[in-house]
């Protein structure tokens, strides 16, 4: 057996180790991240339809009153669709949202956690809005 022959299969065993401790670990950093970006795009599209929602709830009776004139955003109807919205969605992983009305402008925040292959979990929160327009 010469000394050629002693070396032979080396580039096997580097190449396993390699993989090993570089491609493994690249793998699961690439698949954590578009868990996390597939994550919050999801969040961000419920949250948008959320506050769409609720931006469109008028206030009934003073409309009503007023023979068409006075249009404007009902709160608590707005807080009211919201939920239910959300709840609908039923986005997998959602902790909490609020819903803030601020004159025509309804606010949508939610938290979202991802649970990641190694790293455990990660939390998201994201807030998206929208506004009551009326005859535009």
């Amino acid at each position: 057996m010469t000394f050629d022959d002693a070396q032979k299969g080396q580039v096997l065993v580097m190449s396993a180790v390699v993989m090993a401790f570089l491609f493994l670990p690249l793998s699961v950093f690439v698949i954590d991240t578009a868990l996390v970006d597939s994550s919050y795009a999801q969040l961000g599209e419920t949250l948008q339809a959320s506050a769409e929602d609720g931006a469109s709830s008028i206030d009934v009776a003073a409309y009503r009153s007023s023979n068409g004139q006075t249009v404007r955003l009902d709160a608590v109807a707005a807080k009211t669709v919201i939920d239910r919205s959300m709840k609908a969605a039923s986005l997998p992983g959602i902790e909490s949202w609020t819903a803030t009305i601020s004159g025509p402008r309804v606010t949508v925040t939610g938290t979202i956690s991802v649970h990641l292959m190694v790293l455990g979990t990660a939390t998201l929160t994201e807030s998206r809005s929208a506004i009551f327009a009326y005859g535009q």
